[in-house]
Parts: structure tokens; sequence; C-alpha cells
């Protein structure tokens, strides 16, 4: 063999293990991420049994805060008439103030 024909061949072998490594690299890496995910998923896997408890139980709370929670409307007519009485004892203080009727 001469010598071109010789470096032609070296090359060309260099450049086929080249491309195979990062071939071979590349699916070892992709290997390596799938397994992490799979890890992932069996740590935070949930059985459809666990999922139905669990739906079940936040059913049941969502009803409870439901009975025990106070409306928007509730506060608002609740403020309402707190304010009501606020200016009334406004009313009163500046009328006991001024020397008016409604003194104690």
């Amino acid at each position: 063999m001469s010598a071109e024909v010789w470096w032609i061949i070296t090359t060309l072998v260099t450049i086929a293990i080249t491309v195979i490594g990062y071939f071979l690299k590349r699916t070892v890496s992709k290997t390596d991420d799938n397994d992490k995910d799979i890890q992932q998923i069996k740590q935070t896997y949930v059985t459809q049994d666990d999922f139905k408890a669990y739906k079940d139980q936040s059913r049941d709370d969502i009803g409870e805060l439901k009975e025990k929670c106070l409306f928007k409307d509730d506060f608002y007519r609740t403020q309402a008439a707190t304010d009501q009485k606020l200016d009334r004892i406004y009313d009163m203080i500046y009328q006991m103030n001024k020397g008016g009727a409604n003194r104690g």
C-alpha cells in the first residue's frame, strides 16, 4: 500500500470512530436523562385509589370551608352596619361637644 492510501484509510477510520463515539455518547446521555425522569416519576407517582381518596377528601374539605367561611356579601353587609353604628356614635359625640340634646 502506498502512503497516500494509508493516510486516507487512517483518516476515514478516525472519522468513523469519532462519529460512532459522538452518537454513542449522545445515546448514553439521553438514556441517563430518561433514567432521571423515570426516577422522578417513581417518586411522585400516585395510584388511582390514592388520587380518588385525595379527591374525596378535598371535596369534603371544600364543603366544610363553604359552611364555615364568611362570604363577601356577608362581610360587606356587616361592615355597612358597623359603619352606620360608628356614624351614629360620631354624631352623638359631635352633639355632646356642641352641647346638643343627646347628652348622656
